[in-house]
């Protein structure tokens, strides 16, 4: 066989060299990925690997101006997840003026979730939790349309837990972070059916501390086993959540047999009263008002679950007879947090119905009366045996309740308010 000429030799050596400059260039991820410029799931050309699922998380610090760079989902604006993020949802959410939310979560590659039966669940470092807002359109399918209003980020970084907030224009094709809140004008269906205006509220990044911990203390919410013990649909039917993570290796430890666990039950569901009660409060009310550093733990008015247990209960803990510590405006003219059986005469309820900012109750991310929880809590306090050692007439029998709120010089912090404006003002989940 003839060898081949200097020419030709030359020739394919520079073809060669050709030929790896381009595979180089088509594997190099040191520019940084190519996102696509709607969130409807264009197809990836970052090369993202199989082992992330398709995420692609941000530096810390440098989070992406809009959603559609995290690659959580194969179809943001239908919801559908890459095969890594996993949707979850809560057995007693935070009410946020009747919207529609979806939960999801992602651990990265070969982490695991530290898993408790009655504790916060330790979450490691990478991990990303989402929680997308909308409004149906008829209040109860979101296959018969919906607004997306918002998604948030709770990220586990390095230094602590990161909130971050996207909002989806009307288009419904872009989610751009914001950092420092919104409102967007909507229509609301309630559960009830009825057809209502909203301003709805996108939290700012330290609204979302308010509830999730000054910076440096900020943690998740509902990461815990009696709020995540429920079914979820994973394309095979009804399966329990917290066994599914466990099936998928997220879990760091086995977790008990469900029959073993303690879990909240659906407030609305078919339940005994006190238990419904507990739950709508410790979804509602405890991620402030509990024992420790949170920012309500001050006042003595200690509503999550452990509190309120009829095992160990002290009725000045959840607020039976309890004159506030520290209210002026903010009690509507009453004495006590709760009157057993007169719920008319309760802070909690006046708080609860109020839409003065000063004196409703969570004092943030709602507008609009839950309709629906405050009837729980009136039916549970109705059937409380009756008595406050005869005291528990209102200290102003004939003050109406928001404008003797607007009257007063400060806000309560054994109903719902921030005891504490530094933690306060020191972002999510999966309430």
């Amino acid at each position: 066989m003839a060898l081949p000429s200097a020419a030709e030799t030359r020739a394919r050596v520079v073809a060669l060299s050709f030929a790896l400059v381009l595979s180089a260039c088509s594997s190099d991820k040191s520019a940084g990925p190519t996102h696509s410029s709607t969130e409807a799931g264009a197809p990836r050309s970052d090369g993202g690997s199989d082992s992330d699922g398709g995420v692609t998380p941000a530096p810390e610090g440098s989070p992406y101006q809009s959603l559609a760079e995290w690659h959580l989902f194969k179809d943001a604006k239908a919801q559908t997840p890459e095969d890594r993020v996993v949707p979850y949802g809560v057995i007693a959410q935070l009410f946020s003026d009747y919207a529609y939310k979806r939960r999801f979560i992602y651990v990265p590659e070969g982490k695991r979730i530290g898993y408790s039966p009655t504790e916060k669940w330790s979450f490691p470092v990478g991990t990303i939790l989402v929680k997308t807002f909308s409004y149906l359109a008829d209040g109860k399918d979101p296959k018969n349309g919906e607004r997306l209003l918002e998604t948030r980020l709770l990220i586990h970084e390095a230094s602590g837990w990161a909130p971050h907030t996207y909002v989806w224009n009307e288009a419904q094709t872009v989610a751009t972070l914001t950092s420092g809140g919104d409102t967007i004008d909507s229509q609301v269906v309630t559960s009830s059916g009825d057809r209502v205006t909203n301003s709805y509220m996108v939290p700012s990044e330290n609204d979302c501390r308010t509830c999730h911990g000054r910076l440096g203390h900020t943690d998740t919410l509902g990461g815990r086993t009696r709020q995540l013990d429920r079914d979820g649909d994973y394309g095979s039917g009804p399966e329990n959540q917290i066994d599914h993570l466990a099936k998928l290796g997220l879990l760091d430890t086995a977790p008990e047999p469900p029959a073993s666990r303690v879990h909240l039950v659906d407030p609305f569901g078919t339940a005994p009263i006190s238990e419904r009660a507990r739950s709508y409060l410790d979804g509602n009310c405890a991620h402030c008002h509990q024992p420790g550093t949170s920012a309500g733990s001050a006042s003595g008015f200690w509503v999550d679950y452990p509190s309120t247990d009829p095992a160990v209960i002290q009725n000045a803990h959840w607020g039976l007879c309890k004159q506030p510590t520290a209210a002026s405006g903010s009690t509507c003219g009453l004495r006590f947090d709760i009157v057993p059986a007169k719920p008319n005469e309760s802070i909690i309820v006046c708080r609860m119905e109020s839409t003065s900012a000063r004196a409703r109750m969570p004092p943030i991310g709602r507008n609009l009366v839950h309709t629906e929880g405050v009837a729980l809590l009136s039916e549970w306090i109705t059937g409380m045996p009756p008595g406050c050692g005869g005291a528990e007439s209102s200290v102003d029998a004939g003050a109406p309740g928001d404008a003797a709120a607007d009257a007063g010089a400060e806000s309560s912090v054994d109903a719902g308010a921030p005891g504490d404006a530094a933690d306060a003002a020191s972002s999510d989940g999966s309430g």
